[in-house]
């Protein structure tokens, strides 16, 4: 049986190789196999594998074929600020700040450089899920945003079937915290717009902790950049205006399966 490094590039031979992910840890099972830590490399999903599913590929390959999805997903996207930019600079009004707390550098990466398209100040902080919500409230005291996206990777657990539980997800509990402790720092979601949450998580537990847009409502996986996507559409909308759900999730690349919302008030001000 082949053997499995972390860093290593692999498919899985069950799902037909659709995803390409990185090995980022080696447990061991209940039964004392080893098992394999897997985190996408296009998309926000986490997921564990046992090694007679894996088939390895080769890093630049698999990487080009990454970064391809991403820049066509990137490419897709009109990055602008609203029509009356002229007018508005004149009375000094900005697109909101941004604060993206990720698990994923290379996806965080990318979504700074969505944002500073659209020429919105922005703040990246690389952190892992499980220290997101002893992090959060000092970064939003430090940055004072308009805008939280808390994200990284995410997903049901192996043979999951109840999706009531925090158990049968992998991160969610650790959004839903980091939510809870930036809603209460700021409890009014006009002024501190929250979004949570990456492939497969717990959507519901998610907005109820306070978010104003989370993922994933059916549960399925997110494109990387589709946080960025709903976060640069608030900050470039203006203050005045309050936005349907529907109007910032159709711009996103996985849409309603993917992205849920409620009304949230634009922070272009």
């Amino acid at each position: 049986m082949a053997k499995f490094l972390v860093g290593d590039i692999v498919t899985r031979r069950s799902y037909g190789g659709d995803l390409l992910f990185r090995v980022v840890n080696i447990i061991r099972d209940f039964d004392g196999a080893e098992c394999y830590v897997l985190r996408g490399l296009s998309s926000r999903i986490e997921a564990d594998s046992k090694a007679d599913d894996l088939e390895k590929q080769d890093a630049r390959t698999a990487y080009t074929r990454a970064y391809r999805e991403l820049y066509q997903t990137k490419s897709s996207i009109e990055c602008c600020g609203p029509s009356h930019r002229g007018f508005f600079s004149r009375l000094k009004k900005r697109p909101g700040r941004i604060l993206h707390i990720d698990s994923a550098q290379d996806f965080m990466n990318q979504c700074i450089d969505f944002y500073e398209q659209s020429k919105i100040n922005c703040y990246g902080k690389w952190v892992s899920e499980d220290r997101q919500p002893s992090v959060v409230r000092q970064y939003l005291r430090t940055y004072k945003p308009n805008i939280l996206v808390l994200t990284g990777h995410d997903g049901l657990k192996k043979n999951a079937k109840n999706f009531k539980s925090l158990e049968s997800y992998a991160n969610s509990s650790y959004f839903i915290n980091a939510v809870k402790i930036a809603r209460e720092y700021e409890p009014d979601p006009d002024r501190l717009c929250i979004f949570a949450g990456a492939c497969q998580s717990y959507y519901e537990a998610i907005m109820e902790a306070g978010a104003n847009f989370a993922s994933s409502p059916r549960r399925v996986l997110i494109n990387a950049l589709d946080p960025a996507i709903v976060a640069q559409k608030i900050s470039i909308t203006e203050n005045s205006t309050v936005l349907e759900p529907r109007t910032v999730i159709e711009l996103t690349i996985t849409g309603s399966s993917g992205i849920g919302g409620k009304d949230t008030r634009g922070q272009y001000k």
